[in-house]
């Protein structure tokens, strides 16, 4: 299962995008968020000696707003039949 999972700012609101975590839990651990940050290859979070993710445009600690577990398919799979 993957869990989509998107960042916030407490302090300026800025959102870092989502991304897409493998994970088989109902959230997604520091390590799996800090993975896919690095992995999607776009604007990812600063991150603390104490593991705490922080906003890249002001420092301040972001918090996950948003997380769904959803079935994620290769782009074949997503392709709709026409009824005929």
């Amino acid at each position: 299962m993957t869990v989509r999972a998107e960042l916030y700012c407490y302090f300026c609101g800025h959102g870092l995008g989502e991304v897409l975590v493998p994970a088989r839990t109902r959230r997604p651990s520091v390590e799996q968020l800090r993975a896919a940050y690095a992995a999607a290859g776009r604007e990812s979070p600063t991150w603390s000696a104490a593991d705490q993710p922080l906003c890249p445009r002001c420092g301040g600690q972001l918090f996950l707003e948003r997380f769904d577990h959803e079935v994620v398919r290769p782009a074949e799979r997503r392709a709709l039949k026409r009824a005929s």
